[in-house]
């Protein structure tokens, strides 16, 4: 009993699979093609009907994938199958089948489509469809008339030594450009690039989309001698350079740098003053640090920013100059906090976190008197240095760019409201004048 079980289920089985894809054929053949493989939709015929009705395709590629579509309606369905001439309205191995739209892989030259109503094979005699076939592979709209050609002109060039790390980021080291010259063929649309350790030039891996001329992070090792190649691709077909070879710079540093020191603006700094000659530009400078006198020297620095302890959660700059400035959206009487982390071939050493406040915003202050109660003179000045002003004031104070206070006198102390200023160094500097508890910062140039 189980047997007979078994066998009635594997036929009702069978029968349905074959059944559901609809190779009946009781129409007749309603329109052949020869397909031009051009990446277009070609009609077959602008009014089948679903009625067990058949058509021919040739000149597929096989290999190339192919979309058979009825666009003016959705009461079709469509087999396909690889075609027997001995017998063509039977057909071959079905390669794919469904409603409305099917897309398949050729295996062979020659197809028969079968055309009918439903998974069930029902036939209807109206319903007029537009059926087209479209091959949708890369080769179908292809203007390429060769390959590319292989890859030629390497750089780093074969053979190279002392190629170079980028240790800026330890994270990511970095070997850049890696460029070559475009084979004599058609233009490649992209590149596959393949590095090694071995003359294979493949067994670290490959870089789909290779980008020529840009560099590569990789954990790259000094003194170590890497191999590579390039497949120039475009939709004719592929061609690969030979395998390259490079060696990569020694490692002369024994120890990674110690922590720098003797920031500016120093530590704990206060007023440190905001060039707000760009608004759009809010600079403070300088940024400046002292190397460790022990240790290494560092070949390049990560200077760190933020506004909490970490001194580090408003961002990097990778790699940072030492005694520049930095261009930023600074705040007035904010305390910013900022590190400095020395890097060389060995590894890195992360400075101490310094702190500064910035001054208040001189223009809350300006706008406390009228525009014309304090002006100075000349501007820029040599030795001296004038205020100009109808009322009485306490107090005025100097500052330079660090936000160090470099001189600090009481009105009654001044001669004609006049500052000598000789032994100032040349640059910018910003006088704070308080009268009462209203305060006016101008600044001036010291030539």
């Amino acid at each position: 009993m189980k047997k007979i079980t078994f066998l009635i289920i594997f036929c009702l089985t069978a029968t349905t699979w074959m059944y559901s894809q609809c190779t009946t054929i009781t129409g007749g053949n309603y329109g052949n093609l020869v397909v031009a493989n051009d990446g277009s939709a070609e009609q077959i015929a602008i009014d089948n009907w679903p009625n067990a009705e058949y058509s021919a395709i040739e000149g597929l590629i096989p290999g190339n994938t192919y979309t058979v579509t009825g666009t003016n309606t959705t009461s079709i369905y469509i087999t396909i199958a690889e075609i027997d001439w001995a017998n063509p309205m039977l057909g071959g191995t079905v390669l794919v089948h469904g409603p409305s739209s099917v897309s398949f892989t050729a295996t062979t030259t020659d197809v028969i489509i079968h055309w009918h109503l439903d998974a069930l094979c029902s036939t209807q005699a109206s319903d007029n469809t537009l059926t087209t076939i479209q091959c949708t592979s890369a080769t179908c709209s292809c203007t390429a008339t060769s390959s590319p050609g292989a890859p030629t002109g390497p750089t780093p060039g074969n053979m190279a030594i002392d190629i170079p790390i980028d240790a800026t980021d330890p994270a990511n080291l970095l070997i850049t450009p890696f460029s070559w010259v475009d084979g004599a063929g058609d233009p490649a649309t992209s590149y596959t690039l393949s590095l090694g350790v071995t003359p294979t030039g493949d067994d670290i891996g490959s870089i789909s989309g290779a980008t020529n001329g840009n560099g590569i992070n990789y954990t790259w090792d000094y003194n170590t001698t890497y191999y590579w190649k390039v497949n120039a691709i475009n939709c004719f077909g592929s061609d690969e350079s030979a395998v390259w070879s490079f060696t990569t710079t020694s490692c002369t540093a024994t120890a990674a740098p110690d922590a720098v020191t003797t920031p500016t603006p120093s530590d704990g700094a206060i007023d440190v003053p905001i060039d707000a000659t760009d608004p759009a530009n809010l600079l403070i400078t300088p940024f400046s640090w002292v190397d460790a006198a022990t240790g290494d020297p560092a070949t390049s620095y990560t200077l760190s920013l933020g506004t909490t302890p970490t001194g580090d959660d408003i961002g990097t700059i990778d790699p940072a100059t030492n005694g520049n400035g930095i261009v930023y959206t600074w705040a007035y009487s904010t305390t910013y906090y900022w590190y400095v982390t020395g890097v060389n071939c060995v590894g890195s050493a992360p400075g101490a976190i310094y702190s500064f406040t910035t001054e208040a915003d001189p223009a809350l202050s300006i706008d406390e008197f009228d525009a014309n109660t304090f002006s100075i003179y000349p501007n820029p000045a040599k030795n001296e240095i004038s205020i100009k002003t109808d009322i009485s004031f306490d107090s005025v104070a100097i500052y330079n760019q660090l936000g160090q206070r470099v001189l600090q006198l009481n009105s009654d102390k001044l001669i004609d409201n006049t500052i000598n200023i000789s032994d100032l160094n040349s640059g910018i500097f910003f006088m704070k004048i308080k009268s009462n508890d209203k305060e006016q910062t101008i600044k001036f140039i010291k030539e």
